[in-house]
């Protein structure tokens, strides 16, 4: 019996390297990652922040970027809106944006050690994690 692979449970959002996955993958075969540009063909690309945030609760995918600036507030306003989404993860600013390497060593272990585990409904937690 062949295995099934596994389905993606994060969505690195457009802003966010394509090697962020290679990363990942890398040090975690079949980590559970796809970059926006892959996912239904590209189709969410360029969706607003809100809109792409709804699709992901619906499709269970947690979002992962670095826009400090806008994701947390649209994903309270979805929220006092009454509608949920898949959970948003976020890189710190203390995290290179060219550091790739760095960013999915912070990721991948986040993802084993706790997250993978976690109801995302509705989070938003920032890494690394602070003490």
């Amino acid at each position: 019996m062949t295995e099934k692979p596994r389905l993606p449970r994060l969505l690195a959002d457009e802003n966010t390297s394509h090697r962020l996955v290679t990363a990942c993958r890398h040090l975690v075969e079949d980590f559970p990652i796809v970059h926006i540009a892959k996912w239904l063909g590209g189709s969410w690309l360029g969706l607003d922040d809100a809109s792409l945030l709804v699709a992901c609760g619906a499709e269970g995918l947690i979002l992962v970027g670095f826009d400090r600036s806008t994701l947390p507030w649209h994903s309270g306003q979805i929220i006092r809106a009454g509608e949920e989404h898949g959970g948003v993860l976020l890189l710190r600013r203390s995290v290179s944006r060219s550091d790739v390497g760095h960013q999915a060593r912070i990721l991948t272990q986040f993802w084993i050690e706790e997250g993978q585990s976690w109801d995302w409904r509705n989070r938003l937690v920032y890494l690394p994690k602070t003490p």
